[in-house]
């Protein structure tokens, strides 16, 4: 009928003949080709000229339709495709050109509102096709919006070779600093996405410069101290219910500041942590002096985070909701994502664990619609650390971790996909000792350069090699690696659910090295770890309380109190049970049993090494379940263990896992003498 009406064709008679010669159906007053053969052999018919002049003919009487009727997005896109099919040579002049030019950016900002980034990027390929050589001279805004568009949609599917071809035309063309930083806010989330972190921490810096906000860092922990209370008093003057709905940002300088500032604060998790304090505190005072902006949530966002992190989990956990709801004033998807991933982590320190996992799903499918990818690799890496911890079935958790390892490398995420990584074969080792998780496109020495300019990464990397070698009784592999870990003197300003496992298991492992070398300064760095996780326990019981009884049960043993460490092994283990942390109580059970064991008490170690392979098992971590059968089996090689344990496994390899006998590693050797 549009077509009809502005061509002065009629249509319709000949497409009722082909009905008729059964060329087409018609169905409700639609016509269809009766079969896609009919339909391609008809369209070889036309030749390249007649197909283009068609293509064209008709979008363009699309296009006037759409240009009257500015809603109807699906003649929009109808109208643009067929214009776009019939190719830029149909254009008759500048102004025709333009126009299409102008038609591709509105179809591909549709596109981008519905999340379709491939498509979206195709509109705008094809609207800078439409525009003439002298396009930034003749229609500078036109393609300034188009390029600024392409990019955006680049980084969004991952194309950072188009992102930089994109870029490179701004670059040279745009009239002012300000048209260029766009461009140049995408150029910097590429580089911290592809490990590059201090070059895109120097960019993020020297923009804001230019913009007026030089970050100037203090010069000791003190003095970041005292510049995080002197915001904290600042903010604190301002009741919740007005900060929701304080007055907005109009400085266009200023709110372009935010957004440099707001994608500084993950490069700097992962590389100069001591930097994050500075970038948070002026993100929180701008939004206080000038006014609120989308990326005022992310501030407040990080703001509780670091308040959360230096002590006040409370306070923080009332920022990062009031973060929450600013999104919710803003319905910003551009911010979102990164709001829900770190302020979930915040939540999870007050909140259990396990009811904050759907967040971060959330967080990474809002983070994908709005083509923020860092903040749905975030969000998607996040899920799967907080999956595992939680206990929740390692099956289950490997196949998130392989399916977020492949997102990430698919988007070009590879600081994320390095944190990832060794977690990924963590999981791997518990579940299948002798299996080897994909690589995922590194190489080994690939992989080793960029850890090492990772300082985030570099400690995950020691993290996890500590861990495992913990789990499989590994002394020496164990003590290298803590040695290594704790080598990195990366302060805690953003509260991740990391700081509070690394905490855990470092404490752990710190009393065990003790124990070996009479060294103080493991006791020490375990006796700091109790005090955290107490202080945490104040905060969410369900989510600490039964970690501090573990690392207090070890420190007992460190010390010989015998009868406090039995008390506190058994509230470990109760705990565990009540507050659903299936790992934490597999986990109790065992270091139960070699407590038990050194101490010379038998029959009570076995009954504890029996459950926590029980437990182990209905963790799903079978290769792990194993090594506490064969340790078990190594030290009660009279006992009935065989028959008591490990009924899901049919087979039990000889090849024992870690360094040997734990008597040999663990304790004062008392567990080989005893009866």
């Amino acid at each position: 009928k549009i077509l009809e009406d502005d061509l002065g064709l009629k249509l319709q008679n000949s497409l009722d003949a082909a009905v008729a010669d059964g060329f087409l159906d018609k169905l409700n007053g639609k016509y269809q080709f009766c079969h896609d053969r009919v339909q391609e052999t008809a369209y070889k018919m036309l030749s390249m000229e007649d197909r283009a002049s068609r293509h064209s003919r008709y979008g363009l009487a699309l296009c006037r339709y759409t240009l009257k009727n500015i809603n109807d997005d699906a003649m929009l896109f109808t109208a643009v495709d067929q214009v776009n099919r019939g190719g830029p040579h149909i254009v008759s002049g500048s102004d025709h050109g333009s126009l299409l030019a102008y038609l591709n950016l509105r179809a591909g900002k549709k596109a981008m509102d519905m999340s379709d980034f491939a498509s979206a990027l195709a509109f705008f390929d094809h609207g800078i096709l439409f525009l003439d050589e002298n396009h930034w001279h003749d229609n500078y805004n036109l393609s300034l919006e188009l390029f600024d568009n392409a990019v955006k949609c680049t980084y969004a599917i991952g194309d950072h070779q188009r992102l930089n071809k994109f870029s490179e035309q701004v670059l040279s063309f745009a009239r002012s600093f300000n048209d260029k930083l766009t461009v140049i806010y995408h150029a910097v989330s590429a580089l911290c996405d592809a490990s590059s972190l201090d070059e895109a921490i120097e960019k993020g810096v020297w923009v804001l410069s230019m913009l007026g906000e030089d970050l100037f860092q203090p010069s000791s922990r003190s003095e970041t101290l005292a510049l995080i209370e002197k915001t904290r008093c600042l903010v604190q003057g301002y009741p919740e219910d007005l900060l929701l709905n304080y007055n907005l940002m109009t400085d266009s300088s200023k709110i372009m500041a935010m957004k440099f500032l707001s994608r500084l604060e993950i490069s700097l998790v992962m590389g100069r942590r001591g930097v994050i304090p500075i970038v948070t505190s002026k993100m929180v005072e701008l939004s206080l002096v000038h006014g609120l902006t989308p990326m005022s949530a992310i501030g407040f966002a990080y703001f509780g985070s670091m308040l959360a992190s230096i002590g006040h989990v409370n306070e923080g956990y009332r920022y990062v909701k009031l973060a929450k709801d600013l999104v919710h004033r803003f319905s910003s998807k551009e911010v979102a994502g990164e709001v829900i991933a770190i302020a979930t982590q915040t939540i999870g320190y007050v909140e259990p664990m396990q009811t904050t996992l759907e967040f971060h799903m959330q967080g990474h499918k809002t983070a994908l619609e709005a083509g923020d990818i860092r903040s749905a690799s975030l969000n998607f890496n996040l899920y799967c650390n907080y999956l595992f911890w939680c206990g929740g079935n390692m099956v289950n958790v490997k196949t998130k971790c392989e399916e977020a390892c492949l997102f990430m490398k698919q988007h070009k995420m590879l600081a994320f996909l390095l944190n990832l990584r060794p977690f990924l074969s963590t999981i791997v080792k518990l579940i299948d000792k002798e299996e080897t998780p994909s690589p995922f496109g590194f190489d080994g020495p690939v992989e080793d350069v960029l850890i090492s300019s990772n300082p985030s990464a570099a400690m995950i990397f020691h993290f996890n090699k500590m861990y495992v070698s913990f789990m499989y009784r590994d002394y020496y592999g164990m003590a290298s690696a803590a040695e290594e870990y704790f080598g990195y003197k990366l302060d805690v300003w953003t509260l991740l659910n990391i700081a509070c496992v690394q905490t855990y298991i470092s404490g752990l492992v710190s009393f065990w090295i003790y124990r070996q070398t009479s060294d103080c300064k493991w006791f020490e760095r375990g006796n700091r770890s109790k005090a955290a996780m107490r202080h945490w326990a104040e905060s969410s019981q369900w989510n600490f309380l039964q970690k501090y009884h573990l690392l207090e049960a070890e420190e007992n043993f460190s010390n010989r109190q015998y009868e406090a460490a039995r008390q506190s092994y058994h509230n470990a283990i109760q705990l565990s049970k009540n507050h659903k942390f299936l790992n934490d109580e597999a986990l109790s059970c065992e270091l139960a049993g070699y407590f038990f064991f050194e101490i010379g008490k038998k029959t009570e170690a076995l009954e504890y090494f029996t459950r926590a392979n029980s437990k182990y098992h209905e963790w799903g971590a079978t290769a792990k379940a194993t090594s506490v059968y064969e340790c078990a089996e190594a030290i009660f090689k009279d006992s009935s263990i065989c028959n008591r344990s490990s009924p899901q496994v049919g087979e039990h390899p000889k090849k024992r896992y870690g360094s040997g006998h734990p008597t040999v590693q663990y304790g004062d050797g008392q567990g080989e003498i005893a009866s």
